[in-house]
């Protein structure tokens, strides 16, 4: 099917502007590439299209009923595209998606509530894991990513916003054991941490020069959830790591304290990535078009509703000496 539609935007194109000098100026190629596209054309068709002279172009009465016969089909693709990118194409199917836990359940969960009763036609498949997950090989619409993207050349990836990780404890904790003023000091707290992958723990703080560096802590709790690290935190139990989406409310309600600020580590990026063989589909830009207060609660997730309409076209790449580009809107 690709192959039968080789060149008819080509010659569509030079019978609309009247010239191939003229079409090949609005489609950006040359004159000649314009020419030898139409020519494979009309070798494949069989048929010649178009009667060619120095001064004069004109349909043969097969090339006008070709034409008649592209424009109108052409018009339609157009058509279909134009009203899917504009949400009409009512979602549907099966949308499956792989998001952070903590992050899922505060931002993505009730959008996709409100999904659930207002497309009655989709099917929603929800991964909540912290483990990083490859939408290309393992069949996903979306993959949200926090921190560093994954090194593929097979995916697409848009930058959301951004992370900051806070060190903080309760008033409580902070009365009974001390307000540590360094790591030093750090490493006789008991401290709250997740569960790695490697079996070390450690914490991203800012290193002397700036960098991000892993500091090792000895934990007295460790969870594999986010959102159980901030309860033990505001309980009492010790000094935790956390996002500032996840632990920013409770540091304003003054259930928890932020300390150490020299030692905070940069921001890290919020990302959405998804397979690079196809671009966003109705159903994923749908989840982002609804409205419901979580969003209010964090501005980070506002600028995917029109980073979904463009639609970028940026590779992450694999193993080359080309930077890491993330797509970002108005961030």
């Amino acid at each position: 099917m690709t192959a039968q539609l080789n060149g008819v935007q080509e010659f569509t194109e030079v019978v609309r502007k009247g010239s191939f000098v003229a079409a090949a100026e609005g489609l950006g190629v040359t004159r000649s590439a314009l020419s030898k596209s139409i020519k494979r054309l009309e070798i494949r068709l069989g048929v010649r299209l178009l009667n060619r002279s120095t001064r004069s172009l004109s349909l043969t009465p097969e090339g006008e009923i070709y034409f008649n016969r592209c424009t109108a089909a052409l018009d339609m693709i157009s058509d279909a595209e134009s009203r899917i990118e504009a949400g009409i194409v009512e979602p549907s199917g099966l949308m499956r998606l792989t998001v952070p836990v903590a992050f899922g359940h505060l931002f993505i969960m009730p959008l996709l509530n409100i999904m659930a009763l207002k497309y009655r036609a989709l099917n929603i498949e929800v991964d909540f894991s912290d483990r990083v997950r490859d939408p290309a090989t393992d069949g996903f619409d979306l993959a949200l990513r926090l921190g560093p993207l994954p090194d593929s050349a097979d995916l697409v990836a848009t930058r959301l916003g951004e992370q900051r990780l806070i060190i903080c404890a309760s008033a409580g904790y902070l009365e009974r054991a001390g307000i540590p003023i360094d790591l030093r000091e750090l490493s006789s707290h008991r401290c709250i941490s997740g569960l790695p992958s490697d079996g070390q723990t450690y914490w991203l703080i800012r290193g002397k020069e700036g960098h991000v560096v892993r500091h090792v802590v000895s934990s007295a709790y460790r969870f594999n959830n986010g959102q159980a690290m901030l309860e033990a935190a505001i309980a009492g139990c010790g000094v935790t790591q956390l996002p500032d989406w996840l632990c920013g409310d409770a540091i304003k309600r003054g259930q928890l304290r932020a300390i150490l600020p020299t030692f905070q580590a940069p921001p890290t990026p919020i990302s959405a990535m998804w397979p690079r063989t196809h671009t966003v589909l109705p159903k994923v830009r749908a989840l982002f078009g609804l409205d419901h207060p979580s969003i209010s609660r964090s501005e980070m997730l506002i600028p995917l509703r029109a980073i979904l309409r463009l639609q970028p076209d940026v590779r992450i790449p694999g193993r080359t000496p080309q930077l890491l580009k993330i797509f970002a809107a108005g961030l």
